[in-house]
């Protein structure tokens, strides 16, 4: 249980501490964006070669490594796209009056170079761990990735709780693809989903008798577990950005109920 327990501690610590760092690196001065880039995009490749070398063992060591290369595999790529060098072609506010559809497709247009190579890396990762015994690495980033894009559904269909100073000023025109609600159709579906799949991570390591596997099943379902909970947050009043105070300035409150639109 001791295991278990500091699994968790390692999974909860480098969501807070990858978000964190990726917040303040993207709010310095963007005349130092490119030189950040550069630098994050050797530690992402030398992340793949990490991922590459571990795969082939299970022991607590390579699977705490393969976990926080991952991490740094996705901070690389939240980077790219907050930075503003992986986005995509459209870079202009969403028309108003726009419907759901137009909204989403739309939306999708100002990321697509983003999410294709989300889809890339995803596919990388497979290639890397395919029937390899260390799958840490391609577990976290798949609950990572599909996490992501459920919160992207929910915000285009509209949230009650978005914290707007997240976005740097040139991804400004973002914020008019998500509107204002207290509750979409389709939230109750990813929380649901959400702590399902965290249940069936956990329950499995607490099945399993060997040590390696079980902090991976761990790692990957704390992931679930915390993509779950922001998911919450989206919806519940509450600030949830104070944990990353110190990452990101505030430039604008998040949106409260009593500015939700029903």
């Amino acid at each position: 249980m001791n295991e278990f327990g500091l699994a968790l501690l390692v999974a909860l610590t480098g969501w807070w501490f990858s978000t964190g760092v990726i917040l303040w690196l993207v709010h310095r001065s963007e005349r130092y964006h490119r030189k950040i880039f550069v630098v994050s995009t050797l530690t992402m490749l030398l992340a793949f070669y990490g991922v590459a070398t571990s795969v082939y063992e299970s022991t607590p060591q390579s699977v705490v490594l393969a976990f926080c290369l991952a991490l740094l595999l996705w901070g690389w790529l939240e980077m790219g796209y907050l930075m503003g060098f992986i986005t995509g072609p459209r870079k202009e506010a969403c028309p108003e009056g726009a419907t759901t559809s137009s909204r989403m497709r739309l939306g999708l247009s100002t990321c697509l170079w983003h999410e294709l190579t989300l889809l890339v890396m995803v596919g990388v990762l497979v290639w890397l761990s395919w029937q390899q015994t260390n799958q840490t690495a391609l577990w976290t980033f798949t609950v990572l990735w599909l996490m992501r894009w459920s919160s992207k559904l929910n915000l285009v269909l509209g949230v009650r709780n978005y914290n707007q100073s997240w976005l740097p000023e040139h991804l400004a025109y973002v914020h008019s693809y998500i509107p204002r609600r207290l509750l979409n159709p389709l939230f109750p579906v990813s929380v649901a989903l959400g702590a399902l799949v965290t249940f069936l991570f956990m329950d499995s390591a607490m099945q399993t008798a060997e040590l390696g596997l079980m902090i991976a099943l761990t790692l990957a379902g704390a992931i679930a577990a915390l993509g779950t909970l922001e998911h919450l947050f989206l919806m519940a009043p509450f600030r949830d950005a104070a944990l990353w105070d110190w990452a990101a300035p505030d430039r604008g409150p998040a949106v409260t109920k009593s500015e939700a639109q029903s």
